[in-house]
């Protein structure tokens, strides 16, 4: 079914009504909100129900009279795929239109090469496609790492990664025939926490996710913030110590080298190796039996009272602390939520940022939090893409999300 402009703009008026209000609308309620005769709101209706966009509720389940059915998107007829890479795994979810999850999915990466990756996502893509067919909207939603081209679907640079142009929206395209609405990460983790988690309710928030890379979502009057088609929220190549380590990314003292996951663990490494008054933390024990520690066992370290992985966990907290400071006074957020997997394992990393960053900048009124545990949070912001464009898909008209500011 084809549709014109005017089509197009009342559908999205209709199911914004639906979404922002407080309360399910019934068809009256929309034909009032958008000025709209009550038969032309209706038949805009009909057409959404038929589509299985909408769906109608009976009006006692919400404790009212007969006149008005409350409205709301289908829970049962249409899904999305949403995508996350989380350092060497795809977490995917099928999600209805109303963002709830109806299938979560893993994936681990055994072997991490481009081609792995990208056809570790692929096989997972195309098994959700043969087991729910035609109810899939023919499009998926992809949080991926690095810096990313929204128009082409090109991952441009990964520096963690050691990755450039990487076109790997093409490539899903020719290969299961749905095309992609690819973000970096952790923007679609942002995503996630806007619609589900921490920033629920918050207009005003930003996201920030530490790992292996980074990268933040910045929510302004509840919409994620683009600035250009490719560079927002790059906050890995923010330099924080101009005398620091040369980056990655050829320039030195950005917080990527200093602040990362990655950072954390050589730095513990290195210490451990160098410093033999060390040898009877329980890191060393480890160490002298594994070689290596990992980011788990630094950071119950730190929550149990070892001096030695609290000093390594501020070591790499302050440029972070830095950052988030400048961002506030900046931005001035309602709410800083941190994820990652450097925030979302244990709580003293974002415990000592929260209190630091207070003391420092002063700023007690503005919370920041941990961020979601749930690891699929980034593949369901990622499927938000998809529910978001669902009347383009529908009806196959020109969707051209990457020109969005």
């Amino acid at each position: 079914m084809s549709v014109n402009d005017l089509e197009l703009k009342t559908f999205k008026a209709i199911i914004e009504c639906i979404e922002e209000g407080s309360e399910k609308p019934s068809r009256a309620a929309i034909a009032k909100e958008l000025g709209l005769s009550r038969t032309t709101a209706s038949n805009y209706v009909n057409k959404l129900i038929s589509s299985d966009i909408l769906e109608e509720l009976d009006s006692e389940s919400q404790g009212r009279g007969r006149p008005g059915k409350p409205l709301t998107l289908s829970s049962s007829k249409r899904y999305a795929i949403g995508a996350f890479f989380d350092e060497s795994d795809w977490y995917l979810s099928v999600v209805n239109l109303q963002g709830n999850p109806i299938e979560n999915l893993h994936y681990p990466i055994e072997r991490m090469t481009i081609d792995s990756f990208i056809q570790v996502l692929i096989g997972g893509i195309q098994e959700i496609q043969k087991k729910y067919g035609s109810q899939l909207l023919p499009a998926i939603g992809i949080g991926s790492p690095g810096v990313i081209d929204r128009k082409t679907g090109t991952i441009i640079k990964a520096v963690d990664l050691g990755w450039r142009d990487i076109p790997l929206g093409r490539i899903v395209l020719q290969q299961t025939g749905f095309s992609c609405y690819i973000l970096n990460r952790y923007r679609a983790t942002g995503l996630g926490e806007a619609h589900h988690g921490q920033g629920q309710g918050v207009k005003d928030f930003i996201f920030i996710g530490i790992g292996t890379g980074m990268g933040s979502a910045i929510f302004i009057d509840g919409k994620l913030m683009f600035t250009t088609n490719i560079h927002t929220g790059g906050i890995g190549h923010i330099i924080v110590d101009p005398h620091g380590p040369y980056c990655s990314c050829g320039r030195k003292g950005c917080a990527l080298p200093l602040a990362s996951t990655d950072a954390l663990i050589a730095n513990v490494l290195k210490s451990l190796k160098e410093n033999p008054s060390l040898a009877y933390t329980p890191l060393a024990q480890r160490y002298s039996t594994e070689k290596t520690v990992t980011l788990q066992e630094i950071m119950q370290a730190a929550e149990d009272g070892d001096a030695f992985a609290r000093q390594s966990v501020h070591t790499v907290a302050d440029p972070m602390c830095q950052i988030i400071g400048h961002l506030i006074t900046i931005i001035n957020p309602k709410k800083i939520v941190l994820g990652g997997p450097m925030a979302t394992t244990g709580t003293y990393y974002v415990n000592y940022i929260k209190e630091k960053v207070t003391n420092d900048y002063l700023t007690p009124e503005i919370p920041i939090v941990q961020g979601s545990m749930d690891v699929y949070t980034g593949a369901r912001g990622a499927a938000s893409l998809v529910t978001k464009r669902v009347v383009e898909l529908t009806f196959h008209t020109p969707d051209t999300w990457y020109q969005e500011q």
